[in-house]
């Protein structure tokens, strides 16, 4: 059974994940904001790759009901009402709205990943759900690292190790096939195991500290803060409970 990391989106091939779970990886900081929102009762969540596109639906969707969120060099977008700190989605703020969200990394990796058969979002904060629904469905996972700048993330290629070692623990009976890609990615889980110390030597952390919002890194290195599953649906990503998942 074939299990892929692909360190970068660039290394993404259509045709090689149609059929297969792709598992969209931005622990700093979308994916982790994804899980929080949609764990607060957000409706929905639209990821889209422009502001002028985050904007145009915002209109399109009634703004009343709309909240917009995102950042750009790691700092809130101008006129949007959140950026992209997880703690940041409270629900008090986002309970019952739907947000439209457009990240520097986050939501265009998410976007190269909808051709895969389902999309999942993960993070540390969902850690167990994705790996749980991950060997539940005994599919052939593709994680996908959103990485920073087009280029490779550290902390996302440790998560997704992690992620990969805990699958095949979880498929004991498996005889997995790996692309290189994975094979270095189990390598730098082994080697950077705890998120909370990777963060601030990585440089999408030390980027985030120096816009002074160094409190997302101790958000996201939090492990399994969440029981949730956010999948794209079409366009928009929609929350299943594991326990949904399971029925």
């Amino acid at each position: 059974m074939k299990l892929d990391v692909l360190l970068t989106p660039a290394e993404l091939v259509p045709s090689e994940i149609a059929g297969r779970t792709v598992v969209v990886l931005d622990v700093l900081r979308a994916s982790t904001s994804i899980v929080e929102a949609l764990a607060a009762g957000a409706r929905t969540l639209y990821p889209v790759a422009t502001i002028e596109e985050a904007i145009g639906l915002a209109k399109t969707l009634g703004r009343d009901e709309v909240l917009l969120a995102g950042e750009r060099k790691a700092l809130p977008i101008e006129g949007f009402d959140l950026g992209n700190s997880p703690g940041e989605f409270t629900a008090e703020r986002v309970g019952g709205k739907t947000v439209v969200m457009s990240t520097t990394n986050g939501t265009l990796a998410i976007h190269a990943a909808a051709g895969g058969s389902r999309v999942l979002v993960g993070a540390w904060t969902n850690f167990q759900a994705v790996v749980d629904e991950l060997v539940r469905t005994d599919g052939e996972p593709v994680f996908l690292c959103a990485g920073r700048d087009r280029a490779f993330g550290l902390e996302d290629a440790v998560c997704a190790g992690q992620m990969a070692a805990a699958v095949m623990k979880g498929l004991p009976e498996v005889e997995w096939e790996m692309n290189d890609g994975a094979v270095a990615a189990l390598a730098l889980a082994e080697e950077f195991a705890d998120p909370a110390k990777l963060f601030p030597h990585t440089a999408a952390g030390r980027a985030i500290v120096e816009a002074g919002l160094g409190d997302d890194l101790a958000f996201c290195a939090q492990t399994d803060l969440r029981d949730v599953l956010p999948v794209l649906d079409g366009r928009q990503i929609v929350l299943a409970t594991v326990e949904a998942a399971e029925s």
